[in-house]
């Protein structure tokens, strides 16, 4: 019985020094972490507190958009209004000046017209004109030469009658010279007269090519007028189209900003407790009681190891002292079994 009382005492001893000096380890090894413990549990409490507060007072729940005031809305509304008429204006104008297509290929048939009648024989033209013409105006212009000359004939007639000579040759010679002079001068004038009519006829002729290339360069430029009158229609036109898709688009942004705000304000009410407790776990829980230090299970069972010790300081005893502490065989085997005793 000494025997275990006394191994069950000294395990219990070991035991419990053992267990004391792992405490001593953890508590070494936690003391900063155990520094800072009130302060955490301080924070946890009022983060907790403060984390019932948000909830109770829920998401915000004023006015979140800032609309278009009525003088925007005006405006906008104006000038899509405008941007109509102007649309109006521009396809009235280019319905009135589509034409200048057809215009200008007008002009070009003729302009090639003037262009092929350029190569035309003008002096031909001019000499058929003269002669076409020249005989009327050689006779205006003859008119006092052959009164001369009939009066002339007729007195020489009247001055051989008188001598009865109306047949003598020296009447004959006057008559014929004065018909050769009248001759002479008639082909002098219808000469000069032809000369002139050809001029004139030349002359007409480049004027009128020239008037002609005039009103051709005019028509042009009329119809380049028209032309632009079409351009203009059409960026009245579409000046007014960007008028009105901006007054538009406008108006439907601010549209699309209202119900971008009612969609903001529903789903902030729904996810508003949702993303508090997150922030809550994420900022506050998942922090505070975090730490580095480690602390090592203590294992030492003194209990157990008392027992421990009671059984081997038994078993040592019914080996070694069987017959209680008064004498010993435990070193027989080292004399052979010979009973060398040990009294104690």
């Amino acid at each position: 019985m000494w025997g275990a009382i006394i191994g069950g005492a000294m395990g219990l001893m070991g035991a419990n020094r053992q267990a004391k000096s792992q405490d001593r380890a953890n508590a070494a090894n936690m003391a900063s972490f155990n520094m800072y413990r009130p302060y955490v549990e301080s924070n946890l409490g009022a983060a907790d507190s403060a984390l019932g507060g948000v909830l109770s007072t829920g998401n915000y729940q004023g006015q979140t958009l800032a609309g278009p005031n009525q003088f925007s809305v005006d405006t906008a509304n104006n000038m899509g209004q405008f941007g109509n008429t102007m649309q109006n204006q521009g396809a009235n104008i280019m319905s009135q000046t589509g034409g200048f297509g057809g215009n200008a290929n007008a002009l070009y048939d003729q302009y090639m017209g003037m262009a092929d009648s350029a190569g035309n024989d003008r002096m031909s033209t001019a000499m058929n004109y003269a002669n076409n013409n020249v005989d009327a105006l050689a006779d205006v212009a003859l008119r006092d030469s052959r009164r001369n000359l009939d009066s002339s004939l007729q007195q020489g007639n009247l001055n051989a009658s008188g001598t009865g000579n109306m047949n003598s040759s020296r009447a004959g010679v006057a008559d014929a010279i004065a018909r050769r002079d009248f001759d002479d001068r008639a082909s002098d004038v219808r000469t000069g007269l032809q000369n002139q009519l050809i001029d004139r006829s030349l002359q007409q002729q480049a004027r009128q090519f020239s008037d002609r290339g005039d009103a051709l360069n005019a028509a042009g430029q009329a119809n380049q007028g028209i032309m632009d009158a079409y351009g203009t229609g059409m960026n009245t036109m579409g000046e007014g189209a960007n008028f009105g898709m901006n007054a538009g688009n406008f108006l439907q942004q601010q549209e699309q900003n209202r119900l971008n705000d009612m969609r903001n304000r529903f789903e902030g009410d729904r996810d508003f407790e949702f993303d508090m407790r997150e922030r809550y776990n994420t900022g506050i829980l998942s922090q505070g009681g975090r730490t580095s230090n480690t602390a090592q299970i203590n294992k030492v069972d003194p209990a157990q190891a008392a027992m421990g010790g009671a059984m081997g300081g038994f078993g040592f005893q019914q080996k070694y002292f069987p017959d209680g502490l008064g004498e010993s065989k435990m070193f027989d085997p080292m004399f052979g079994g010979s009973g060398f005793p040990v009294r104690f």
